[in-house]
């Protein structure tokens, strides 16, 4: 990407985002290795985790970011949302390869213990399996755990790949206390896109208190990524 696109000068405007917002937990998608260590050099008091998703040092992170004097992390890990979920693989059909990051967060101040799933699910027909394959993962691991998923999910929230999900999942904007219900995907110059395909899921919170779709300038820049960033409070 060139001109305002580009990493190297819409940077500055991610790092007063967050830095001014102060999320928790933040899930990214797409982010490079080299955007991940500018964003941990420019960032106060965050650590991050995650892996790339082709197994290659510079590939695509679907890295989880904390605030660490708020939260720590007891565990954490990345599976495929492949037939091998346990190994660096693509499932048949897949665009790409698609994973997903998982943490088991514990809260300083109440002590409180959840897990955070962040993932990027594909263009392509295969999103249902990986769907299923991320609901395994929860089945098997999370137990009776409080669950926050986060995505660039390339679907939109009423979409039948998430039928199985909302057995046991609610969806922030939906619920959320205060909320809106703009688009997220700008492409880089539509403030207007209709199109909602980053979701915030969650199931064990009594309940979210707001939802966002983050639409201000930063550092004068108003689109600091293709899609605008979205946030939620969930309430223990």
């Amino acid at each position: 990407d060139t001109g305002d696109k580009n990493w190297s000068n819409r940077r500055t405007g991610c790092y007063a985002m967050v830095n001014t917002l102060r999320p928790t937990l933040m899930g990214v998608q797409e982010c490079q290795a080299a955007q991940r260590s500018d964003l941990m050099a420019n960032l106060k008091g965050y650590e991050s985790v995650g892996v790339s998703r082709d197994g290659s040092a510079n590939g695509e992170q679907m890295a989880i970011f904390y605030l660490k004097d708020s939260v720590s992390i007891q565990s954490w890990g990345t599976f495929w949302l492949s037939e091998t979920p346990d190994v660096v693989s693509k499932y048949p059909g897949a665009g790409h390869y698609r994973c997903a990051t998982w943490a088991k967060v514990r809260h300083k101040k109440y002590g409180n213990e959840f897990y955070h799933i962040n993932t990027h699910l594909d263009l392509n027909t295969v999103k249902a399996f990986e769907m299923s394959v991320i609901m395994d993962f929860i089945k098997k691991n999370c137990g009776s755990l409080p669950v926050v998923m986060t995505a660039d999910w390339n679907e939109s929230d009423d979409s039948a790949v998430f039928d199985e999900m909302y057995q046991t999942f609610s969806n922030a904007r939906w619920t959320a206390t205060t909320g809106d219900a703009y688009g997220t995907m700008n492409s880089f110059n539509n403030m207007n896109s209709s199109t909602k395909i980053d979701h915030v899921f969650y199931r064990g919170f009594p309940s979210c208190t707001k939802f966002v779709t983050v639409r201000q300038k930063w550092e004068g820049y108003q689109f600091i990524s293709d899609h605008f960033p979205v946030y939620a409070n969930l309430k223990f």
